[in-house]
């Protein structure tokens, strides 16, 4: 640790035994520690999410805090909902800086009365809101207007990409393996069970790839009995997480990645981003950063089943010159930059 440098902490910690179920707060730390001294950078886990943010209260100077809200839903959920409250105070009363980033409008799991009063406190107590889509961020802006709260605090950048998944392609695959592609954890949320169980899906005679891990036993088994219905070999699905070579390759030969997402609270997708990133054409619905994509031309968007059949049926694709400046534009360097440019400017008008 250098004595002369800010010290921040990302939350959530690691999970024991899991640790990070995806590489976003791997990728946030790492590049983040070209400014500040990041506490727990080798993702020390933690037995719960309450405990590891009561304890860093104590150390850092800025507190980078996602998904505080979705421990009402976690083991010991009123303690550990206690715990966060206690820490943020502690936050406070140190003089230490807030920032909330505000990945989901509303969790997956839902919402109640502890994940409401947790999402309220950050609204309140934080410096700084980020969002990776616009429609979160003007979702946040219109809660702190109603409570007569300062909206300007809200800023928007788009979740970062990889560059090294880069395979951006010059031109859309001639042969492809598959019409649709799924990949990614499989979770409630992501309504892949409903998309398959569409009679217009079942009738559309698409090639499509299933390919993720579904923990969830009943949901696995109703997503297959869905592919039974279709005519043999025309849908695979595989119970697994797939290496990134086969998720490279899956994607850039398949018409089109899909994200049918059920309806409500969908904001940001870091397969989304992963997707782009290997040189896939993404469809998903007409909200979150799905429909900040589709602005810029790197995503097609439907609002019913039938504009989303008409998408999946066709030849359409993006734009692979746009996508690759976007990338660049966007990367986990840049989102670094912009994030420690942010904090600086919040800081300075405090």
């Amino acid at each position: 640790m250098n004595p002369e440098r800010q010290k921040i902490y990302v939350s959530p910690s690691a999970k024991r035994g899991v640790g990070y179920p995806n590489g976003y707060f791997v990728q946030l730390k790492r590049c983040l520690s070209t400014y500040y001294d990041v506490l727990e950078a080798d993702d020390r886990p933690c037995l719960m999410q309450g405990t590891a943010l009561l304890r860093n209260a104590f150390k850092a100077d800025i507190f980078l805090l996602s998904f505080v809200e979705t421990m009402a839903f976690q083991k010991l959920a009123p303690v550990q909902c206690l715990m966060a409250r206690l820490a943020l105070r502690i936050m406070r009363r140190r003089g230490g800086r807030i920032v909330f980033i505000f990945h989901n409008i509303h969790p997956h799991k839902g919402e109640n009365r502890l994940s409401r009063s947790l999402t309220s406190t950050l609204m309140r107590e934080s410096c700084l809101i980020l969002s990776h889509s616009e429609e979160a961020c003007e979702y946040a802006r219109k809660y702190l207007e109603d409570r007569e709260m300062n909206p300007k605090k809200v800023v928007f950048r788009p979740h970062p990409l990889r560059l090294d998944l880069s395979n951006i392609p010059d031109e859309p695959e001639r042969e492809p393996v598959a019409d649709v592609l799924v990949w990614g954890d499989i979770l409630p949320y992501k309504g892949v069970a409903e998309f398959l169980s569409k009679p217009v899906v079942r009738d559309s005679g698409l090639r499509m790839k299933v390919v993720g891990k579904c923990a969830d036993a009943a949901l696995a088994a109703r997503i297959e009995k869905a592919v039974s219905y279709f005519p043999e070999e025309t849908v695979t699905f595989r119970n697994e997480r797939p290496g990134f070579d086969e998720v490279a390759s899956l994607v850039r030969r398949s018409r089109f990645t899909l994200f049918p997402y059920l309806p409500g609270g969908i904001s940001s997708s870091g397969v989304l981003m992963d997707t782009l990133a290997l040189g896939g054409t993404p469809v998903g619905p007409d909200a979150g950063a799905f429909r900040d994509l589709a602005a810029k031309g790197l995503c097609l968007v439907y609002r019913s089943d039938e504009e989303m059949m008409d998408i999946l049926r066709s030849d359409r694709s993006i734009d692979l010159a746009a996508a690759r400046e976007f990338l660049y534009a966007n990367s986990w360097p840049a989102f670094a930059a912009f994030v420690h440019g942010a904090i600086s400017a919040a800081t300075t008008s405090a």
